[in-house]
C-alpha cells in the first residue's frame, strides 16, 4: 500500500526481462510516477488485488508461467475498468494484438516518452 502522503500516479510494469523493466521503473519514477514492477501475469494481479492505486498498466505481451499481457489486460479491464492500458512486444505486429476496450498497443523498441504521452492523453 503506498503511504498516505504519497499522491503520485501508480503505475504498474509488467516485463519479465528485469532489465528493462527496472529501466522503465526507473524512468516513470523520474517522470513523477509511483511504480510497482512484476514479471508474470499472476504477480500482476496480486499487486491489483492489494493496491487500489494502482492507474496505469503497461505490459508485455510475451510474459512466462502463465496468462500472456493480453489475457492480463482483460482481466484488468473487467475488474480494474478505469485502468488504462497499454501493452508492448516486439515480435507481434499491432493488428494480430487483441486490446481491450480503451486499451492501446506501443511496439518494442519504445520510446518511454511516447509511452508516458500516450498514458498522459488516453480518455
Amino acid at each position: 500500500m503506498p503511504a498516505a502522503s504519497d499522491t503520485r500516479p501508480t503505475i504498474l510494469i509488467v516485463e519479465d526481462i528485469v532489465f528493462i523493466r527496472m529501466m522503465t521503473e526507473d524512468y516513470f519514477e523520474n517522470a513523477g510516477f509511483r511504480t510497482l514492477g512484476a514479471r508474470t501475469a499472476d504477480e500482476a494481479i496480486t499487486l491489483f488485488e492489494t493496491d487500489q492505486s494502482i492507474r496505469y498498466l503497461f505490459a508485455d505481451i510475451h510474459l512466462p508461467d502463465g496468462d500472456d499481457g493480453v489475457a492480463l489486460a482483460a482481466i484488468v479491464r473487467k475488474r480494474w475498468p478505469p485502468v488504462k492500458i497499454i501493452l508492448t512486444s516486439a515480435d507481434m505486429p499491432a493488428n494480430e494484438v487483441r486490446l481491450p476496450v480503451r486499451g492501446l498497443f506501443v511496439p518494442k523498441p519504445y520510446s518511454l516518452d511516447r509511452v508516458r504521452h500516450t498514458f498522459e492523453t488516453m480518455a
